[in-house]
């Protein structure tokens, strides 16, 4: 059958592909469209199994904030100009509508989500044979949130982070603006400082010991603790462990915007003048690239 001008334009509007590649593949299906793309798309799939094993430390953070329901998600690449072309920024918003008409509940649910005919992993594929790089949707979290339960999120500018948080308060706050202030700050602390846990119960009793044990170890190898008795040398090591907890987690940490008061203050002062009790019941964060897989020896 002749290929026609016409039906490789047609083939390339459908696909993105390049005219030389439309045409090929026509070629080798006889012109059948549906066959063209159907093989098409297995070459996507060949392409991704050829570059499963490279690093994806690039890519973009976004989230999705839908009433009740919150979430952030990580699509990562090989190089940081494949994140800016037109088919990856799509990707990103096909996503984040997929998120909020499904409210997946994990990253699995998320990956076998459908856009029109196909799933969010097979799209993914599907891009990676039009691209030619691979690309993975490799972290998701999403909070839902009841009764007067508060969800926000936060991206920073550059979209190499995102966090969640979650507040309860005892009434519905949802709609005062100091709250809303209060999701936005707290939110945007998470994904700046790293928090470990929310409080000093968040972190195992592993992490703590391990910690003293450190601090045990410093303080006895500098010379000018020699002659202190082991109960003076805990004690500074709980000194330490205090400085750690304060770094560590989230309500003890300074607040970013005021050094002079933690994030746990800032809660309180906020409770008190919306009339609520507040506390943090959940967060989460994502760091781009921070769970990448290095590029394996070919």
């Amino acid at each position: 059958m002749a290929i026609t001008a016409a039906m490789v334009a047609e083939l390339r509007e459908k696909t993105g592909l390049g005219m030389m590649d439309c045409k090929k593949a026509l070629t080798e299906a006889n012109g059948d469209m549906a066959l063209a793309i159907e093989n098409l798309r297995k070459k996507g799939a060949a392409t991704a199994t050829k570059r499963s094993g490279k690093a994806t430390k690039e890519g973009k953070v976004v989230s999705v904030s839908d009433g009740n329901f919150s979430a952030i998600v990580e699509i990562n690449c090989e190089t940081e100009p494949v994140s800016k072309v037109d088919d990856f920024v799509n990707l990103l918003e096909e996503i984040k509508k997929a998120i909020s008409a499904n409210k997946p509940a994990n990253l699995d649910a998320l990956l076998t989500t459908k856009i029109g005919s196909q799933t969010l992993q097979e799209k993914t594929v599907e891009l990676i044979g039009k691209i030619g790089e691979k690309i993975v949707i490799s972290s998701y979290y999403a909070q839902t949130a009841n009764g007067n339960e508060l969800n926000f999120s936060y991206v920073h500018s550059n979209g190499k982070v995102g966090a969640l948080v979650k507040f309860s308060a005892d009434k519905d706050v949802s709609s005062n603006a100091d709250v809303k202030q209060l999701g936005s700050d707290v939110s945007m602390q998470i994904a700046a400082q790293k928090p470990l846990a929310i409080d000093r119960s968040g972190i195992s009793a592993d992490v703590i010991a391990k910690e003293k044990e450190i601090y045990l170890e410093q303080i006895k190898n500098d010379p000018k603790n020699a002659s202190k008795p082991s109960e003076v040398l805990s004690k500074i090591a709980e000194g330490k462990l205090s400085k750690f907890f304060k770094e560590s987690t989230l309500v003890d940490q300074e607040f970013i915007k005021n050094d002079k008061i933690s994030v746990q203050q800032l809660i309180d002062e906020t409770s008190k003048k919306v009339g609520a009790k507040i506390s943090v019941c959940a967060m989460n964060m994502i760091e781009l690239g921070a769970n990448s897989v290095e590029e394996s020896e070919e």
